[in-house]
């Protein structure tokens, strides 16, 4: 359900508008205003998905009002004067509705919002997670919960804070997956960095495993680790 505010000096307008939301079954009508500036401090502690905004108003214009608000929701404007589309659109109103307005551009505009607001947005990206396939699974895990990996032959092991996970994967797959704070210490072990107990210039410790240094890798991780 779409949540709308009218916002509009005209109480016939304010009728208007109301009559047709109440046609239809996917809008609702929270609340209107005649005072723009009790609109706003309303808006701030009741965020809403859609605000029908008559532009010409005695207290503060729907430009000044549009302007104030720091976390605009969908906005559709509504005036009687045709002059002030060119200006409204630089702030990327949903829509601009010239009175009188009818229902037929009415339902127009809400159909084309709808479908705009009720689309599900794409997957925010996590950069802090990745998938590790074993066998026919997908296995989302966490980075910082990976305490480090170690290659066997042609699979490698995922050691996590709460489980193993065995993928068919070379190091240096499994390399560009992981985060800046993973290094390889081996030719066959990747740490992360933030799981060290302890260390020598021989061995790192994760928890209770010792992981041996290969030599080759010896100098760069000791860079590594005194900027740790």
């Amino acid at each position: 359900m779409i949540s709308s505010v009218i916002i509009d000096d005209e109480p016939n307008a304010i009728e208007l508008l109301k009559g047709y939301i109440e046609k239809l079954p996917f809008i609702s009508c929270i609340h209107s205003f005649r005072n723009p500036i009790e609109a706003l401090v309303y808006l701030k502690e009741n965020p809403v998905d859609l605000l029908f905004l008559d532009i010409n108003m005695p207290q503060l214009s729907g430009i000044s009002f549009m302007k104030t608000l720091e976390k605009p929701p969908k906005i559709i404007l509504t005036t009687a004067y045709s002059e002030y589309a060119v200006e409204s659109y630089e702030y990327q109103v949903a829509d601009y509705l010239l009175k009188p307005i009818s229902f037929e551009r009415f339902l127009k505009s809400l159909l084309k919002i709808q479908n705009n607001i009720e689309k599900p947005e794409p997957e925010e990206k996590n950069d802090d997670l990745i998938y590790v396939k074993s066998g026919q699974q997908q296995h989302k895990t966490n980075l910082k919960d990976i305490l480090y990996l170690q290659k066997d032959g042609n699979y490698i092991s995922y050691i996590t804070k709460h489980k193993t996970i065995l993928a068919r994967q070379s190091i240096k797959e499994a390399l560009q997956e992981l985060g800046d704070r993973f290094i390889q210490i081996h030719k066959s072990t990747i740490i992360n960095l933030d799981h060290i107990t302890a260390f020598d210039s021989n061995s790192i410790t994760i928890q209770n495993a010792k992981l041996a240094i290969g030599q080759s890798y010896k100098v760069m991780l000791m860079e590594r680790l005194e900027l740790k």
